[in-house]
């Protein structure tokens, strides 16, 4: 990845000056050693005197305040949370209870109260600023009075309440006693009172991060008025969130969930630890989780050379801030992790981003001097979705490829299994559509179905109808124009992190039910120039028809022996050995799209659907290799 060099010795010299701070900087140190149970942890800090202490104190503020002359990148954080107070914090406009169009939720309302909320207490705890005090008492009034904070979707539950805490606690010392007692009210009425019995305790997903976070959270916040309630509270949320930590990062890191929900539920998770150690000095375990010290290459690597995510399942290929990276770097001293953050922090990508208090408050404990170039180009994960992704090094032009296994029926899941995605000198060549709003899918169902069956992952469910979750739509092969089975589970196999030929390998042949004897396919990047995908099909006991389906931004030119793409004046050609094929583009347009293609044209804008077809005889086996080259 290329940066300026003036942006590169900013960046030096801003991580050079930073020191050891501590989020508790000029606070008393919980504890010496961190507790293994709440039972051993100091209390004794958990009072109506010691406000701030959630993520941040009095002293680090003072700290971050003395600092900015000296640290330019802590200067570069706290600027972009000034913009951020003086975009969002205050806005004019009220925050009103209004639900999505599907009429589920009001996350983007939990949302927006976090960014304005956290930015103001900021601004105002580091300038004094009664304009940033007022918005912020204003929006904690006006959250608090609404009649609830829509517990039927907890989500938004979990992340109001980690807002209104945030408030509370940065701003204790100047809230009016009424919008404290308010608040103190508001959070048992809408948060503790409505988690009894919600699914997200059992679930392993994201939700539990989230929710749990936003409860642990505000049960620290407000600790002192009911000591015993409140830590009974965070015992249950701890335990609780083991089942996420072993889903979620077990053996390796890599998230089932994909890149995006990795931000999200790895953020919460980032967040729960903080607000456990700022104000208890314990992460009472969750950093030990197995595979929780790796899950950041995870993250890192699913961002390519161009700045595109490995958007596989639900995930959006846009480039976004990773606060929660500042979180890793830090408490496993990986400075390098921060790499892709440099563009980030040079796009002003924080300014936007609602947990941008998590990268400051960290970045204020740093004690490294550089941001190294990573020293791997290749990351394989295992667990519940294994992925392989790989390039041939950090430069913008750089080759980057992304390979998936797993199953369709997982949590957000597509029938992506066996999909790549694929960059080169400075595109991407094999895309993920990813999918609309799931708002705008959700209200179509509704209105055509009469109700949503969008997170049924069952095999019947009209969820794999839809345009980009289907596997026709994907990097993959499909067979008889049937649907993967969503049920079967397809295993990386092998790896090889050769520079000449960084490597992985999928099985997929459990996705089709028993339809051919085996597939079985490794995608490659082969002498730093170029992809390769050999498939190896051992046909059934009837023939088949096979679909390789190539989505690409690159404009295809039909040849005699395969298909030129063109984009930003570099061609590629795809060409198959193996097989009599036949070279085909398939329909992006609405009607072709079927039940949802209104809401997906905007998706498909830009890009062609191709590759070929060849019939596969029974108890045949075919070695195809297909090679997209530059040319």
């Amino acid at each position: 990845m290329k940066f300026t060099g003036r942006f590169i010795s900013f960046i030096a010299a801003g991580i050079a000056a930073l020191i050891i701070a501590g989020c508790n900087s000029g606070s008393k140190t919980a504890v010496t050693t961190p507790a293994k149970s709440l039972d051993e942890a100091d209390l004794s800090t958990l009072t109506a005197q010691n406000h701030p202490r959630l993520f941040i104190n009095a002293g680090t503020f003072k700290y971050i305040r003395k600092s900015l002359k000296k640290n330019p990148l802590l200067a570069n954080l706290h600027g972009q949370m000034m913009q951020q107070a003086q975009d969002f914090g205050l806005a004019e406009a009220p925050l009103v209870y209004k639900k999505d169009q599907s009429n589920r939720r009001i996350l983007h309302v939990s949302r927006a109260a976090m960014t304005r909320i956290a930015s103001a207490a900021y601004a105002y705890r580091m300038t004094g600023d009664k304009r940033y005090l007022e918005h912020a008492e204003k929006d904690l009034n006006d959250v608090c009075d609404f009649a609830n904070w829509n517990p039927s979707h907890y989500l938004d539950t979990g992340e109001m309440s980690l807002a209104v805490s945030i408030g509370y606690d940065w701003l204790y010392d100047v809230l009016s006693p009424e919008t404290k007692k308010k608040i103190e009210e508001k959070l048992v009425e809408y948060a503790f009172n409505t988690s009894e019995g919600q699914a997200f305790y059992n679930r392993t997903n994201n939700w539990n991060q989230v929710c749990n976070a936003g409860l642990i959270s505000a049960a620290l916040t407000i600790w002192e008025t009911n000591p015993e309630f409140y830590k009974a509270q965070v015992a249950k949320s701890i335990e609780s969130n083991k089942g996420a930590l072993k889903a979620g990062y077990s053996p390796d890191g890599a998230y089932p969930e994909g890149s995006t929900y990795w931000e999200y539920g790895t953020e919460f998770q980032c967040i729960m630890v903080s607000a456990l150690e700022s104000t208890l000095g314990s992460d009472f375990g969750i950093c030990s989780a197995e595979g929780f010290d790796k899950t950041a290459d995870y993250q890192m690597h699913s961002v390519s050379n161009t700045l595109e995510r490995f958007n596989y399942s639900d995930c959006g290929s846009g480039f976004r801030a990773n606060p929660a990276l500042w979180f890793f770097a830090v408490r496993f001293n990986r400075p390098d992790v921060l790499y892709l953050e440099q563009a980030a922090l040079e796009r002003k990508a924080y300014v936007d981003n609602r947990t941008l208090f998590l990268a400051l408050t960290c970045a204020a404990k740093a004690g490294f001097s550089t941001i190294p170039t990573p020293e791997k180009n290749m990351y394989t994960g295992a667990g519940i979705t294994p992925v392989a992704m790989m390039r041939t090094g950090w430069d913008e032009k750089d080759l980057y490829l992304g390979v998936k296994g797993g199953k369709s029926s997982n949590p957000h899941g597509h029938m992506d299994i066996g999909e790549f995605v694929f960059d080169a000198y400075g595109y991407r060549w094999a895309v993920d559509y990813g999918q609309p709003a799931y708002s705008i899918i959700e209200s179509f169902f509704i209105k055509e179905l009469g109700s949503s069956p969008l997170f049924n992952g069952r095999q019947d469910s009209p969820r794999w109808d839809l345009f980009s979750y289907n596997c026709k739509q994907h990097n993959t092969i499909t067979i008889n124009d049937s649907k993967f089975d969503v049920s079967a589970f397809c295993p990386i196999t092998a790896t090889s992190d050769d520079p000449m030929r960084m490597s992985a390998t999928v099985d997929l042949t459990a996705s089709y039910f028993g339809a051919v004897e085996s597939v079985v396919r490794t995608a490659a990047i082969v002498d730093k120039a170029y992809l390769e995908v050999k498939d190896n099909l051992k046909g059934g006991s009837k023939p088949a028809r096979v679909r390789w389906t190539l989505v690409t931004r690159g404009e295809p030119e039909f040849t005699d022996d395969g298909i030129i793409l063109s984009q930003g004046g570099i061609k590629m050609k795809l060409h198959a050995d193996g097989a009599a094929v036949t070279y085909k583009s398939w329909p992006t347009d609405e009607e072709s799209m079927g039940l949802d293609g209104k809401d997906f044209v905007q998706l498909v804008s830009g890009s062609w659907i191709v590759g070929y077809e060849f019939d596969l005889q029974k108890n045949a086996e075919v070695n195809l290799v297909t090679t997209l080259k530059k040319i």
